[in-house]
């Protein structure tokens, strides 16, 4: 049987006792964790270490991790998608952590359907579901999440390795090899205008594409983050 896995947001050590916040002392609840049994934490940033819970007082616990810190080699490349479309938004995040996706940046566009920044509530959701897809798939690098306009965001990218989907592109997605990082930007329905792609080559930004496919919006951040981890 798995151990269950629990998100801690601190630095994690082993010899140590960490004490569960309500949320995730309520989830040892639901899935009908003993004491004495043994659950996973893992952070942000790499680390987990596996101990045993101790109950405090009901609905209360806290970890005692007794298991050698292990950390997670990050994997390579690291690849940042910038995502024009928020339509089944959720489930981008959801697949695309599934994924090992580095960094997700949710862009405004010219043919972007949502213009203003979204709430405070609906950004703390999205951290939840990148905190659950971790939880389930087993990555302990959650990614980074932000919120910009597409030239603040073709701005702010230093890298050399930086490029835009779009259809009929002479460079193909399998060409990108041996890369360190890459970042791509992902148009919505109807993709980039003409003048976003002028603005993508003025700033260095090259233009690529998936061949031949042809997939719904919605689905082609999972499809690129695929092809992109098996070439």
């Amino acid at each position: 049987m798995r151990i269950p896995r629990i998100f801690l947001d601190q630095e994690l050590a082993e010899n140590k006792s960490f004490l569960l916040d309500k949320e995730s002392s309520h989830h040892l609840t639901v899935i009908k964790i003993n004491d004495g049994e043994m659950v996973e934490l893992f952070n942000s940033k790499g680390q987990s270490v596996i101990g045993k819970v101790i109950t405090i007082e009901k609905n209360s616990y806290k970890i005692n991790a007794k298991s050698p810190l292990k950390l997670q080699k990050k994997e390579l490349p690291k690849i940042s998608l910038g995502i024009a479309e928020i339509k089944n938004f959720k489930k981008i995040l959801n697949e695309t952590t599934q994924l090992g996706i580095y960094q997700i940046d949710c862009l405004v566009t010219q043919r972007s359907k949502f213009k203003k920044k979204p709430s405070e509530k609906k950004i703390q959701s999205w951290h939840k579901i990148l905190q659950s897809s971790c939880e389930q798939s087993g990555n302990n690098w959650m990614p980074k999440l932000s919120f910009n306009k597409l030239d603040q965001w073709q701005e702010e990218i230093k890298s050399k390795n930086k490029y835009y989907l779009h259809p009929g592109e002479n460079l193909d997605l399998k060409s990108l090899t041996g890369l360190n990082e890459i970042f791509i930007g992902i148009g919505p329905e109807g993709g980039f205008s003409p003048e976003e792609i002028s603005s993508f080559k003025s700033k260095g930004f090259q233009g690529v594409s998936i061949g031949d496919l042809i997939i719904k919006t919605e689905t082609v951040p999972t499809v690129l983050l695929s092809m992109l981890k098996v070439i």
